[in-house]
Parts: structure tokens; C-alpha cells; sequence
């Protein structure tokens, strides 16, 4: 199943107070590096990665930079794509990816959140197999025992429903209607974790350092 990525990167950090973004992880990349790499070394075709037409990109590492698009290419695995509405809400960020995923003839997205840096390449890989597997599904989502989460893919016939989301309306939204069947994807809790607090943010840094630590 021929499947194109949406990370969301145009958040406006708000509960943080800084750019969540470009924050060094302990290996020195950025977090929101980390949230790309994984998607990029899944099985996803494509991953578009929808930005503030004024983020400098300097989070994002040279090598990354380098081999992306700022238009649709279908030999360039990630593609750069601007949300200019993204002050009115998310749901603007999404309308941008899946514009752009519309090119790439996508048979489906799976939407990905920047600021979850421990998501994993074969937590991705799990989503997405579990929709080509249940073909009756419109969706399948990650889930921690609290209902759907990203990331969350969905079949090329719910683009419509996802671009009429408004505000800071996300995928949730569809998951709540009864009138679309989806399937959840057990993942581990660390999975979901974000950057929204400093309590938040250190939670995952004291995650990264036991995990090396261990390893």
C-alpha cells in the first residue's frame, strides 16, 4: 500500500514558550529530527513535512536539507511543504499535507506529530501495515489504552473528511464519528510522549539518557 507521511511541524510552541522544534536532544540532533528520521526510515513512499513559511529549516540536519523538495518530485522521498494559515490551527498544517500528498497519488497518509521524538520507524511500520491489512478500515491509529493517537493512518477516501477540519481540529475528530470504522495499534506508552511542558520535555530527556545508558 503505497502510503505518503504528514509530519506536522508548524506548531507555534505556545505552552513551551521556545521553538520545540530545534531543541538538542542528547545526541545533538534536534527533537523534531529525531520525529523525521523515523518516519523517513520506515516503509512510508513519501513524507512531507509541513513547516511555517518562516521556519529557517536549521533544526533540520544538512543531509536531510539537502536531499529534500520544496515541490513534488516523485524521486525525493521528503518533501518540504509551507502552511501560510498555520496561525488559524492545525487543521490548516494537515490541508497542506494532504494537498501535497494528492500529488504523489498517495492511496493513503499517516500524520505524525514533530514534537514526539521517541516514536520509532516500526512503530510507523505497524500503523501502516495494519490498514493494508484490514481493508475494510478507513483508519488505524496508535493507541495506549486511551483511544486513537497519531500516528494515525487513513485511506485516500478520507481526505475529504480531513480537509474539513477547521481550527484546531486534528484527526481525532474523525475517530469520534461513527460513521468511519477504524482499528487500533497497540504502542508503547514513551511513543506519545511530547514536548508541550518542560515537565513534558525532561520527561523524554531522562528517557533518552537511561535508554543510552543501558544500551
Amino acid at each position: 500500500m503505497r502510503l505518503t507521511g504528514i509530519l506536522l511541524a508548524a506548531g507555534k510552541s505556545t505552552r513551551l514558550g521556545r521553538n520545540k522544534l530545534a531543541l538538542a536532544m542528547p545526541d545533538g540532533r534536534t527533537l523534531a529530527a529525531w520525529s523525521l528520521q523515523a518516519a523517513l526510515d520506515s516503509d512510508l513512499e513519501q513524507v512531507i513535512c509541513v513547516v511555517k513559511p518562516e521556519d529557517s529549516l536549521a533544526w533540520l540536519p544538512e543531509n536531510m536539507l539537502l536531499s529534500s523538495s520544496n515541490t513534488y518530485r516523485r524521486e525525493a522521498k521528503l518533501q518540504i511543504a509551507l502552511s501560510t494559515a498555520y496561525s488559524s490551527g492545525m487543521a490548516a498544517s494537515l490541508q497542506s499535507g494532504l494537498k501535497a500528498a494528492k500529488e504523489y497519488g498517495a492511496e493513503g497518509v499517516v500524520i505524525l506529530l514533530a514534537d514526539q521524538p521517541l516514536i520509532r520507524a516500526q512503530d510507523i511500520n505497524q500503523v501502516s501495515a495494519a490498514l493494508a491489512a484490514n481493508k475494510q478500515s478507513d483508519y488505524a491509529a496508535a493507541a495506549d489504552g486511551e483511544g486513537g493517537k497519531p500516528p494515525v493512518a487513513f485511506r485516500s477516501h478520507m481526505f475529504e473528511p480531513l480537509q474539513s477540519l477547521g481550527g484546531d481540529e486534528g484527526a481525532r475528530k474523525i475517530m469520534h464519528n461513527d460513521t468511519y470504522s477504524g482499528i487500533r495499534v497497540t504502542l508503547p506508552e514513551f511513543c506519545f510522549w511530547d514536548a508541550d511542558t518542560e515537565v513534558e520535555l525532561k520527561r523524554i530527556m531522562d528517557y533518552v539518557s537511561e535508554s543510552a545508558h543501558k544500551n
